[in-house]
C-alpha cells in the first residue's frame, strides 16, 4: 500500500510503498497498459521479491504521475522515464519501495531497513576521516551508507568508490535533518546537502542536483 505521497520540494514528488500485498493483488492494481508491460517484463524476473518490487514501483509511478510510465535504464544502470517527463530515482529495502521524481533536476534517493548487517561492511565504505557516533554506531553507519548511495545515484558513474570518493561531514542524528557531503571523484569536487529521515522502520536519504 502507498504509505506516503508528498511534494517534498517544488517540482519534486516522493512516493513510498509498503509491500503487504501478494503478487496477484499488486498485478490487479496496475492499469491495463502496465499489466501488459508486466506480462512482458515479469516473465524474465525469477525472484518473487524482485517481481513485487517491480510492480510496486509502477504503482507508485501511477500514483505520482496519474499516468502510465515506462522505465528504462542507461549504460550505467540508472533508471530513466522513456517519455523524459521526470527525472527519477528508485530504491527498495525489505518491504519498502521509494520513488523520487523531479520535473527538471537529477535526483537520488535511498531507503534502508534498520539492521545490524551494516556492521559487516563498514570497512568497505567508511574512511578513517569520517565520524561515527560510538553510542549509536549502527544507525550512524546506515545513514552514512544511505547518503553515499544517494550521492552515487546523483553522480551516475560506476567507477565511484564509496570509501575513496564520497565524504560525509560529521553530524548528529535527529529524526529529520540535512547531511553535508562532498565528492572527490570529479575535478569540480561538488558539495551536497542531503535530506534524511529516521523512523522505527527505515532510514531514508534523498538529494537533488
Amino acid at each position: 500500500m502507498l504509505i506516503r505521497k508528498e511534494l517534498v520540494e517544488k517540482n519534486c514528488l516522493m512516493g513510498i510503498w509498503k509491500i503487504s500485498e501478494t503478487r496477484d493483488e499488486l498485478y490487479k492494481m496496475l492499469t491495463q497498459e502496465s499489466q501488459r508491460e508486466a506480462d512482458r517484463e515479469l516473465s524474465n524476473i525469477k525472484s518473487k521479491k524482485r517481481a513485487l518490487e517491480w510492480m510496486s514501483t509502477r504503482l507508485i509511478l501511477q500514483e505520482l504521475s496519474n499516468d502510465n510510465k515506462i522505465i528504462e535504464h542507461n549504460s550505467q544502470g540508472q533508471p530513466f522515464l522513456s517519455d523524459k517527463s521526470f527525472q527519477i530515482s528508485i530504491s527498495h529495502s525489505s518491504d519498502y519501495v521509494v520513488v523520487l521524481l523531479h520535473k527538471y533536476k537529477k535526483v537520488g534517493v535511498d531507503i534502508e531497513n534498520l539492521s545490524q548487517r551494516i556492521l559487516k561492511i563498514e570497512k568497505r565504505f567508511i574512511s578513517q576521516e569520517e565520524y561515527i557516533d560510538p553510542e549509536n554506531r549502527t544507525l550512524h553507519l546506515i545513514l552514512h551508507w544511505c547518503a553515499k548511495e544517494t550521492l552515487y545515484k546523483l553522480m551516475d558513474s560506476t567507477e565511484i568508490v564509496f570509501k575513496k570518493h564520497l565524504h560525509i561531514q560529521p553530524f548528529n542524528i535527529e529524526e529529520k535533518g540535512l547531511i553535508k557531503a562532498s565528492e572527490s571523484f570529479t575535478e569540480d569536487e561538488t558539495t551536497f546537502n542531503l535530506h534524511y529521515e529516521v523512523n522505527s522502520n527505515y532510514v531514508l536519504t534523498w538529494g537533488i542536483l
